[in-house]
């Protein structure tokens, strides 16, 4: 009798402690998300650094001369030097 009661209480820690390990606060699932969700980011990351590290070298362009001012205001702005001629091709 004595036997059946320690083994049927081993048994439910036993089960009690497995579900804590794998489905848990601090389970084996838990891990498994907080790694997708870490992949996720630092691909997020890697864009960002991809995008600012191309902001960087464009103000630095910018700091340097004004080839590079010019450029960007002909490209982003449509500015034109006095002499020249702008031709605009629309598409039907």
């Amino acid at each position: 009798m004595m036997l059946r009661i320690f083994l049927a209480i081993f048994l439910s820690a036993s089960s009690y402690f497995a579900f804590q390990i794998y489905w848990g606060e601090q389970g084996v699932k838990r891990d498994e998300e907080l790694a997708k969700q870490i992949e996720y980011q630092e691909q997020i990351n890697k864009r960002l650094k991809v995008r600012n590290d191309a902001l960087r070298a464009q103000i630095g362009d910018l700091k340097r001369g004004e080839d590079a001012i010019e450029e960007h205001v002909r490209t982003e702005l449509q500015y034109i030097k006095d002499g020249e001629v702008f031709y605009r091709i629309v598409e039907k």
